[in-house]
């Protein structure tokens, strides 16, 4: 595989976009009404809302590389090397578990709701890849879940049939240090403009 190929599910990042541009209609709503010292007290609230937005529906993904399977969620990132890819599922979301039993959920490939669930045809699912018998609503084309999953494992049969490492072992996994400490000191200062006393 020359390029590597991210996956983002286009639905919860056009929600997330849009909440994010009413945040800012919303912070230049109160400079034109109320001036910068309300900006001061109720820009952070907003700044969060919009950081939480980004945070969990647009910076999630699935990055699919010649070596290895990157998962990114919200404080955690996973890099497993096909090597240690010892099953891929579905059932909550796209699951990757490892040669040593770790289970690495995907918080950007998350498996459709009970309605959808209900309402997915079986010809939606029997054209992606897996065994007829294991297969259930959360593989069916056009879910996040599924369309993630059926490139997960149509990668991984492709890099065990060209004979690649199946080592085990490899997998790192770090903070999002980053992510973590916007977060906690947006939480903080909306805490605190909210809790002092202002006009």
């Amino acid at each position: 595989m020359p390029e590597p190929v991210t996956f983002r599910p286009r639905g919860g990042q056009i929600l997330a976009w849009v909440a994010i541009g009413v945040c800012a209609l919303g912070l230049v709503f109160i400079v034109v009404s109320d001036g910068f010292a309300s900006l001061a007290v109720w820009s952070w609230p907003i700044v969060l809302v919009a950081w939480l937005a980004w945070a969990l529906y647009v910076r999630p993904s699935v990055q699919i590389s010649e070596g290895f399977i990157e998962i990114v969620n919200v404080f955690r990132t996973h890099r497993v090397p096909w090597g240690d890819v010892a099953d891929v599922d579905s059932r909550y979301a796209l699951t990757v578990r490892t040669t040593g039993g770790r289970s690495i959920r995907a918080w950007a490939a998350p498996a459709p709701g009970a309605r959808q669930a209900l309402t997915t045809r079986r010809e939606e699912v029997s054209r992606t890849p897996g065994e007829l018998d294991t297969r259930r609503p959360s593989d069916a084309e056009g879910t996040p879940s599924g369309d993630a999953t059926a490139l997960v494992r149509r990668t991984l049969e492709q890099y065990r049939r060209s004979g690649g490492d199946t080592t085990p072992g490899g997998t790192v996994t770090t903070l999002n240090v980053g992510v973590i400490g916007v977060t906690a000191v947006l939480i903080a200062a909306t805490v605190l403009a909210l809790a002092l006393p202002h006009d």
